[in-house]
């Protein structure tokens, strides 16, 4: 079953627990809730990661198993340097996401659908597979794209046995994984990491099972992200490429309109008092959309209840989708080491890979996610408000954000309650007018949060009003956020939950543990028919659904805690079906959405899933 995430413990900053105060005249309730540090309970226990020697390994598989994709087209180069067009992107006023590479196509059908009855080792569906002494099979292949500066793998389709694993290494040392794919993948496939490399090695291990089972086993690639722009070029050239040396040995790329601009780390705690906690929650944002591979901002968000559930707040026009909420990538602590030094690629630094969709908008420009990962130890989850700051004028709004897809760079600015111009689309109160008097935004820092002195979130970056919004710092621009104010009704059932809140029972919706889980179940057949699963309880914790007919059981969960033994409620299934199942599980006391998918025309796998929801 594909999975999203756990979150753990917390430590209050700065200010009170949240509070609620009455509603506006615009209906809108005032609320607030305060910011908060994530310290995990537990450090994340490092994974066994095999040996391999990349030169080696690369020369030793066959001619077949390594794909080398040529530099890039006048075509492919002309649509890397261009400005982000996505439908819905051309004609708004606002700071675009900065695309920093380009979906390719990996010729040939990559990878497997089946190993059973296979011996020996042989070439097979473009990569070499090996039989291992304690039965495993062990599936290779490497991938290049001339002059890229980083790459991404997209597993287009994949299930392999439990206890099978797949890591990827980069020609520079990096190693990511293990990726389990015993769940299969989501509709729209899977992403890796990033690997700063223009080579990368692809190793599969497919765990021993019964032939049955290795007739099931599939994995393949379907294209990849080649990453070629001056945030990686200039201080990590492509290994190998003709102007690798030059490069190195260059100063930065400065793009235009960036003479304002202030590096985050030269900020000190006079000119922004939370400038420490703010650092840690903002994030560089790297995703795929639309043939393309972009860069963004956003920021993690606290709950009422201080949930530490993962929540981050973006802009609707960076993305909007799942599928690029599926390849989000997210960069934490992305900065210099000191005040405008030398700017670091992001490899090396924390990330996060994968986020689940909650909400998206245009109204104010925002995209709502949930982390499929824990953030790093000491990230800090923002505070909000939903006070009406459109209209005060004068109040300062303080932002971290990754301009140009660069480490952390600092602005300031002023709220005009009565700016000289609105632009068209744009109206005062679904969106927040300011005037720069401190540092600047450009392409990628969209998305960023608006935060007051204490860390409170009031809105995030849209982008720009006024006559020259191609230089980030002409002073006669005004920067726009879209009002979370706004935002608010469409969000609040995960940052202000209910204290608490209880399932309500209905014969698709069960709901376990005294209420507080809510749990449904969609399916889709191969016909593309599609349906909600009916709930019958078994007991407090336990039920099961029928798809078809009320006398064929298709799937039985149970929600059993287990906070005194792990500090988590853990979740169970398991499945007579072969159809395309989503079983969503709603913690209905914090918000928090675990969500487990079961490929269609894969046999329901066994989910054991200890890490589900936190105590208590």
């Amino acid at each position: 079953m594909v999975r999203s995430r756990a979150f753990l413990s917390v430590l209050t900053l700065f200010l009170a627990p949240a509070f609620a105060f009455a509603a506006d005249p615009g209906g809108i309730p005032e609320m607030h809730a305060g910011p908060a540090v994530f310290h995990p309970a537990a450090p994340k226990a490092a994974a066994a990661v095999p040996a391999l020697d990349f030169a080696a390994t690369q020369a030793r598989l066959p001619g077949s198993a390594r794909h080398a994709l040529p530099g890039l087209s006048a075509g492919e180069r002309a649509l890397l340097l261009s400005r982000d067009d996505r439908p819905g992107n051309g004609a708004r006023p606002k700071k675009p996401a900065v695309r920093v590479g380009i979906v390719r196509p990996v010729p040939g059908a990559v990878g497997f659908h089946g190993l059973a009855g296979v011996a020996g080792a042989l070439p097979l569906g473009g990569g070499w597979l090996e039989h291992a002494s304690d039965g495993r099979w062990i599936w290779t292949a490497a991938f290049s794209s001339d002059g890229a500066q980083a790459l991404r793998l997209h597993v287009g389709d994949a299930w392999l046995p439990a206890g099978s694993r797949v890591f990827l290494y980069g020609a520079r040392g990096e190693v990511f994984g293990p990726y389990a794919f015993d769940g299969g993948t989501r509709p729209e496939g899977f992403w890796t990491h990033t690997v700063f490399a223009s080579q990368a090695i692809l190793r599969v291990e497919v765990a021993a099972a019964e032939p049955a089972r290795l007739a099931l086993a599939r994995l393949s690639i379907e294209s990849l992200v080649h990453i070629e722009h001056p945030w990686v070029a200039t201080v990590n050239p492509a290994a190998g490429s003709a102007n690798a040396s030059a490069a190195a040995g260059s100063p930065q790329v400065r793009l235009k309109s960036d003479t304002c601009f202030e590096d985050a780390s030269c900020v000190t705690a006079a000119t922004f008092p939370s400038i420490d906690g703010a650092s840690h929650a903002v994030a560089q944002l790297n995703f795929v959309d639309a043939q393309g591979s972009f860069v963004c901002s956003g920021g993690l968000l606290n709950t009422t209840t201080s949930s530490m559930v993962p929540y981050l707040l973006t802009a609707n026009h960076c993305f909007s989708t799942q599928a690029a909420a599926t390849s989000l990538e997210a960069f934490f602590d992305y900065k210099t080491a000191t005040c405008n030094g030398i700017e670091p690629p992001p490899n090396g630094f924390p990330s996060t890979l994968g986020s689940t969709l909650l909400a998206t908008s245009t109204t104010s420009d925002f995209t709502f996610l949930q982390l499929s990962e824990d953030p790093p130890d000491g990230s800090v989850f923002l505070g909000w408000t939903t006070g009406d700051y459109a209209h005060v004028d004068g109040t300062v709004v303080y932002r971290i954000s990754y301009p140009d897809g660069r480490p952390q760079f600092f602005s300031r600015h002023h709220i005009e309650g009565n700016p000289d111009v609105i632009c068209s689309g744009f109206d005062q109160g679904s969106f927040i007018y300011e005037l720069d008097v401190e540092g600047g935004t450009g392409g990628g820092s969209s998305g960023s949060p608006a935060m007051l002195a204490d860390l409170s979130v009031i809105g995030q970056e849209l982008g720009a009003c006024g006559v020259n919004t191609d230089d980030d710092c002409d002073r006669r621009n005004l920067t726009m956020d879209g009002a979370f104010r706004v935002t608010f009704p469409s969000v609040s059932t995960w940052l202000a939950p209910a204290s608490p809140s209880t399932c309500v029972p209905s014969a698709t919706t069960l709901c376990l543990h005294g209420g507080r889980f809510q749990v449904t179940a969609n399916w889709t057949k191969t016909t593309g028919e599609h349906g909600t699963g009916t709930g019958v309880g078994l007991t407090d914790d336990s039920a099961y659904f029928w798809f078809f007919s009320p006398d064929n059981v298709e799937m039985v969960v149970k929600v059993l805690d287990a906070c005194s033994i792990s500090q988590k409620f853990w979740v169970f299934s398991g499945g007579l079906t072969n159809v395309f199942v989503r079983m969503t599980v709603v913690d209905t006391h914090t918000g928090a959405v675990e969500i487990y998918d079961n490929p269609l025309g894969v046999a329901f796998a066994p989910l054991q899933d200890t890490k589900a929801f936190a105590c208590p």
